[in-house]
């Protein structure tokens, strides 16, 4: 089953139309709104109270922990090297914070946790963006919370700011966090599909979508409306902004765009902090998996797809090679698979089942774990191309997330192609769901370590890795520390490799656990999936990574078994 477009829609409804007003055909008729038990609502209201709850729950912890560090950071100056340090700390609590950072009462960024940042941000001026003085003043002993927005850097999230004090008590600027908002959501929702059916979807009361299973729908203005938007969508939709509560019953588009259903929801409305609310949406238009359609291609029959593609781009030129690839009915689709092709600065050159996505930029795209995929397409094909792990909705499985294994290379130093087959037999596919709160603890153990280490020395935070009893120590995660040549500096499972070279180490997909790890932590740092050894196994198991930079070409990472 392939997905089909908003555009497909539109084109087909005309043609519909017109063959039904010509007498052709009879047109087709709109589904029925069938009653609802209150019963139904009751459970679904009972499933949304204890995701609201999860939510809040986090939410306030966040707000806690940005107020308490601004209040240790007054009468610090806003260029005082303890900043810095207050700022690493703060972000090693808070594992969605994409950053942290200390605004001066001028409105120039005077200090980030971010490398790149610390280079290309310092300095500038972001009063356009900040809360003022007044507003931060009405809020009370609280932070406030802006709108969804895109940060100077591209990723898109809200800004969580509180005000800082100089040592006489007067406003001397802000601390703010932008925040990851997806994988705020993404995380509890993904639990609530899997044990209770229904799916999430949020949006602020101007109707911008905030989150979304569909993260294409992310950032879109529900008040806009759209061609593929039915009547009783609109409506519903109207009600939801207006009301901070209830429930309603519509009909609409099936995710895939195929079919048009009675989808029943309820709603509620959660004030994460001051500034802002965030209307909470549960649907139940969650399809359960009912076992793979197709056979398993293998990863050799896959790899051969991707370099026959590759040949006949080189061969018959650009312009050619991507017409034939967006064509839906042509040589490069064959069931499942479909060749792909972006620049290696994430825009998409052809996606033949998706064309509307044809020319956007996805390089800020992820997956429902936060591990940003695209990018991580682009470093395999820049050193040479290979095997990428993901999660991605599979539309023959009701779009649930299965992981999906992709192979790319580049054609020239300008763009690459690939294609993907879904692991239908992999450890974590078909509603497997990764632990969020494992997942949050991951990134903050290494985020605490890279805190420490600016403050003990990196030696310090080795050691720490390599004692079993050590306070950075995590249940079920596992850190090491590696340096950019790949010499194992700690490892705290597999203590022989301490000292070795691992860079050409790679497993049976021809993937290098540390080089890879260490190309991630070179552009920032951020998650990827991997298949590593695990020695108590004897096997390779599948594995979630995060990896930082410290500094002095070192990068701290730690990794969870998926299985």
């Amino acid at each position: 089953m392939k997905p089909v477009t908003p555009s497909s829609i539109v084109i087909i409804g005309i043609l519909l139309l017109i063959l039904a007003a010509a007498g052709c055909i009879a047109a087709p008729e709109e589904p029925k709104i069938e009653p609802v038990s209150d019963e139904y609502y009751a459970d679904m209201n009972v499933a949304l109270d204890r995701y609201v709850q999860t939510i809040n729950a986090e939410m306030a912890q966040i707000n806690a922990s940005v107020w308490t560090a601004a209040r240790e950071l007054d009468g610090v100056p806003a260029d005082d090297p303890a900043v810095k340090l207050a700022l690493l700390k703060l972000k090693s609590e808070i594992p969605l914070a994409f950053d942290a950072g200390r605004v001066t009462k001028d409105n120039y960024l005077s200090a980030v946790t971010n490398p790149m940042g610390e280079k290309t941000l310092v300095g500038t001026y972001v009063g356009t963006y900040q809360f003022t003085e007044e507003e931060l003043t009405s809020a009370g002993n609280t932070c406030l919370i802006s709108g969804y927005t895109t940060f100077k850097n591209g990723e898109r999230g809200v800004r969580i700011a509180a005000p800082v004090y100089d040592a006489e008590g007067n406003f001397d600027g802000i601390l703010q966090v932008p925040l990851d908002v997806d994988y705020l959501f993404a995380g509890p929702a993904e639990v609530l599909k899997n044990e209770c059916g229904y799916t999430a979807w949020i949006v602020d009361t101007n109707g911008i979508v905030i989150y979304d299973d569909d993260s294409s729908e992310v950032g879109s203005d529900l008040t806009a409306g759209s061609s593929y938007f039915t009547p009783a969508y609109t409506k519903a939709v109207q009600t939801i902004l207006a009301d901070t509560s209830g429930q309603a019953s519509y009909i609409h588009f099936t995710r895939g765009w195929v079919s048009r259903d009675q989808i029943n929801a309820v709603w509620t409305t959660l004030q994460p902090g001051v500034g802002t609310e965030w209307r909470i949406i549960l649907t139940d238009d969650v399809h359960k998996y009912e076992g793979p359609e197709s056979t398993q291609i293998t990863q050799d029959e896959l790899k051969a797809f991707v370099i026959n593609a590759y040949v006949y781009a080189n061969t018959e030129g650009k312009l050619k090679a991507l017409a034939a690839f967006n064509d839906p009915h042509g040589p490069f689709v064959d069931g499942e698979l479909y060749v792909f092709a972006l620049d290696m600065d994430g825009t998409v050159l052809s996606l033949p089942h998706q064309q509307p996505i044809v020319g956007t930029s996805t390089w800020f795209s992820m997956d429902s774990t936060g591990v940003k995929h695209i990018q991580r397409m682009i470093a395999r094909a820049q050193q040479g191309g290979g095997y990428v792990f993901y999660l991605y909705p599979n539309p023959d499985e009701g779009f649930q997330h299965e992981l999906k294994l992709s192979y790319v290379i580049p054609v020239d130093n300008d763009w690459f192609i690939g294609a993907g087959v879904y692991q239908h037999d992999s450890a974590f596919s078909h509603g497997k769901v990764i632990d969020w709160q494992t997942r949050n603890a991951l990134v903050g153990q290494v985020r605490t370590m890279r805190y420490l280490a600016a403050v003990e020395g990196i030696p310090a935070v080795t050691d720490m890795i390599m004692d079993p009893a050590s306070s950075i120590q995590r249940e079920d995660i596992y850190p090491f520390a590696v340096t950019g040549n790949g010499t194992i500096l700690a490892f705290s499972t597999e203590p022989a490799l301490v000292g070795t070279n691992q860079l050409g180490s790679v497993n049976s997909y021809g993937m290098s656990f540390v080089r890879e790890g260490i190309s991630l932590g070179k552009s920032g740092g951020g998650l990827m999936y991997t298949l590593a050894w695990d020695s108590a196994q004897n096997r390779e198991v599948y594995v979630l990574d995060y990896v930082e930079p410290v500094g002095n070409d070192t990068y701290f990472a730690s990794f969870m078994i998926l299985e």
